[in-house]
């Protein structure tokens, strides 16, 4: 194995390693994932669906969604919010990051089963053509220094004002809240109202890939950069118990070097690996993690595993929450 493949490797059992909450789990990943950790093995029942009760909070608790940043691999979060929904989990705001923010918007808009199918049919339909177009003018603008990034957000742009069914982060049924990065100071910008396309631009201008965007006079990038599982923004808006609903963990299938865009991709997440284990220590909130995924995704931008991606999303989750009921009900 590399030191790259290693690297990546002890992200989630690093990440776990500092997390105290008694209904902590995540699954076991191939050696030379993103993500090697201890599952923690349960019997499933054969019958029943948990409740807030069953999985240990109850109304008086303020539940937020946390949405991980990931490109591509946040498709598995679609598959995650069906099954939380199925069991009645509502949450009372959400907060993402990156592409984790577009699905936590759509989410917050329609918070039910058909608006899902509707995320979930604009997931199945993406190609890299729709978000990331490459052309010879853009390749060259960037290589010469004129360019902020490899792709324009035109793209993007497109498919979130034809497919968001709000204009701006106020008319979500749902509070909802976008993270961004300041390009200045490299803070976390928490945007909570205002045009919810250009808040979603702004969190999702992956360095290099697309061009910051402006929103108040700064400089906005990925909000992975600063906060990719934003829990301490969320306990901070008053979320006393936190579910994170990871992006996927992707599987190499070459050997080191598979391109600068993988490449840059993997660096950058060996950073923000550091910057989530963090947090989540830092926070004061009750924690659950869902069950991490894999993918065989290489960049943020393929989306060729995103229908298994939504599948396994909704399986994993729906298997944990049917673990959790079975656990509260021990004792």
């Amino acid at each position: 194995m590399t030191t790259h493949a290693s690297n990546r490797s002890s992200r989630a059992r690093r990440i776990g390693s500092r997390i105290s909450t008694r209904w902590h789990y995540l699954p076991d990943l191939p050696a030379g994932s993103r993500a090697s950790v201890r599952q923690v093995m349960l019997p499933t029942p054969t019958s029943g669906t948990p409740t807030l009760d069953d999985i240990g909070h109850g109304l008086a608790d303020v539940v937020g969604f946390v949405l991980q940043g990931g490109g591509s691999l946040t498709a598995a979060q679609v598959g995650m919010l069906r099954a939380l929904t199925e069991a009645g989990i509502r949450p009372d705001l959400l907060v993402g990051s990156s592409a984790g923010a577009i699905n936590a918007v759509a989410f917050a808009a329609g918070p039910n089963i058909s608006e899902l199918a509707r995320l979930e049919a604009m997931w199945r339909g993406l190609h890299r053509r729709h978000v990331a177009p490459m052309s010879l003018r853009t390749l060259l603008a960037a290589a010469t220094g004129r360019g902020d990034g490899l792709f324009p957000d035109t793209g993007l742009r497109r498919q979130l004002e034809t497919f968001l069914p709000v204009h701006d982060l106020s008319e979500a049924s749902i509070p909802v809240h976008v993270v961004a990065t300041d390009l200045e100071s490299g803070s976390a910008v928490v945007l909570s109202t205002g045009d919810a396309v250009t808040a979603l631009l702004a969190s999702s201008a992956f360095p290099g890939l697309y061009p910051p965007v402006s929103v108040g006079g700064r400089h906005l990038i990925d909000g992975g950069v600063a906060a990719d599982v934003p829990v301490l923004q969320a306990e901070a808006l008053g979320a006393s118990v936190i579910y994170i609903l990871p992006a996927a963990a992707d599987v190499p299938t070459h050997t080191y070097g598979r391109g600068p865009l993988p490449l840059a991709y993997s660096a950058l997440g060996q950073i923000l690996d550091g910057i989530a284990r963090r947090d989540i220590a830092a926070t004061r909130a009750r924690v659950l993690i869902l069950p991490m995924i894999t993918s065989t995704a290489s960049n943020p931008v393929d989306f060729r595993d995103t229908a298994p991606q939504i599948a396994a999303g909704y399986e994993r989750t729906t298997t944990w929450l049917r673990e959790q009921t079975l656990i509260a009900a021990a004792g």
